[in-house]
């Protein structure tokens, strides 16, 4: 095998397929249940979580089954959210959710692709034997990717230079 990693114990995996999920999916409470589907498939078939990329690609697979079911639409009730949070915290939230705003702009390919390589650490050779697909889908998926991301953020920061907000 010429990608071989170091084979993480079973909780890692869990973790690294739960931050998986969450990049695909957006959405906490969806994560966790593709994890544990995932998982589930994964021990009944194997007996064992076997690799990562081998839980991951599970994970892929269920997520990306959902979405052929059934159109996605992910939003955050505002009656959820706590509105009393001092200045320091709501500027540190008010730059998550523009990074999850932007990464929700993402197609699931994309969303999928900068987990894979900027979180997980997989090269595009890796990810083309994960998910199947030529090295130049792979990379172009990727380059597509970032500059959404780099002109999402430029449009913020001008967005917040005009209004004078600081916390872009």
């Amino acid at each position: 095998m010429p990608f071989a990693r170091e084979q993480p114990n079973d909780e890692e995996m869990v973790q690294a397929g739960y931050r998986f999920a969450l990049s695909l999916a957006g959405d906490s409470h969806e994560a966790e249940d593709l994890v544990q589907q995932a998982c589930l498939r994964v021990l009944f078939k194997k007996g064992s979580l076997e690799s990562r990329s081998y839980l991951l690609t599970a994970i892929r697979n269920l997520f990306y089954d959902s979405l052929r079911r059934k159109k996605l639409v992910a939003f955050e009730s505002l009656d959820s959210m706590d509105h009393s949070l001092p200045a320091k915290a709501m500027s540190d939230a008010c730059a998550r959710l523009d990074l999850e705003s932007s990464l929700n702009q993402l197609s699931p390919e994309e969303r999928e692709a900068i987990y894979l390589n900027c979180v997980e650490g997989y090269t595009a050779a890796e990810m083309c034997s994960m998910l199947g697909k030529p090295r130049s889908t792979i990379l172009n998926i990727l380059a597509r990717a970032k500059s959404r991301l780099i002109a999402d953020e430029a449009k913020a920061a001008t967005s917040n230079r005009a209004t004078g907000d600081s916390h872009g």
